[in-house]
């Protein structure tokens, strides 16, 4: 009578499949201490002095990031057609619409930041809006991702433009830090696999061969 060897199929793929989910950990321990770096400067943006207009070009050829700074839009004064509706809160975390404005001088131009004119519970794309000539708030880059022909910034200002009211300002805690609990998953199925493979190899090589 003899007693097997390893099986070598199993073996094979938990020595592969090991280092791989662990190498998965570390990676997302490494994400971690990215986004942690990613928070800190997203809370530290916005003490920073307003985007001048040589970082918003820096900013659209991405050299530059400008997320959740402060800035300053001006305004041509007098009635307005939103841009754009979206959904989204007011500063009393209430559910609703965005109004997006153009600020641009030209109708019909294509803009590179529109500005959030207020909130409101009911959107109307046809009641044009009475800006104010100057808009401060929080910059957002790329609201509607890499689509072509949109803008690539956002500005939400601290006031809505009567009747509208505020909408939510952004906030760095919106950024979710989630790299532990999955590093933590990855080192476990590491585990799982390698305790997995260790009873199998144990059963398995306790079989005993009759020649």
């Amino acid at each position: 009578m003899s007693r097997r060897g390893l099986p070598i199929g199993a073996t094979l793929l938990t020595l592969l499949m090991v280092p791989v989910l662990i190498g998965l950990g570390l990676w997302q321990l490494q994400r971690r201490d990215w986004k942690a770096e990613l928070i800190a400067q997203a809370s530290a943006a916005p003490k920073l002095p307003p985007v001048s207009p040589r970082e918003f070009f820096e900013a659209m050829n991405g050299t530059r990031s400008v997320q959740y700074r402060r800035a300053l839009v001006d305004c041509f004064p007098g009635p307005i057609k939103p841009y754009d509706i979206k959904g989204g809160s007011s500063a009393r975390g209430e559910s609703g619409f965005l109004l997006l404005v153009d600020c641009g001088a030209s109708p019909g131009h294509k803009p590179d930041i529109v500005v959030v004119a207020g909130w409101s519970k009911r959107p109307d794309a046809e009641t044009p809006i009475a800006v104010r000539q100057r808009f401060d708030g929080l910059v957002i880059e790329h609201p509607y991702g890499v689509v072509p022909g949109r803008p690539q910034f956002m500005l939400i200002p601290d006031r809505g433009v009567p009747p509208l009211q505020a909408s939510r300002q952004p906030s760095p805690e919106d950024l979710p830090n989630n790299h532990l609990s999955y590093a933590l998953q990855w080192f476990s199925f590491a585990s799982i696999l390698a305790v997995i493979y260790g009873i199998y190899a144990y059963r398995w090589r306790h079989i005993v061969v009759i020649p």
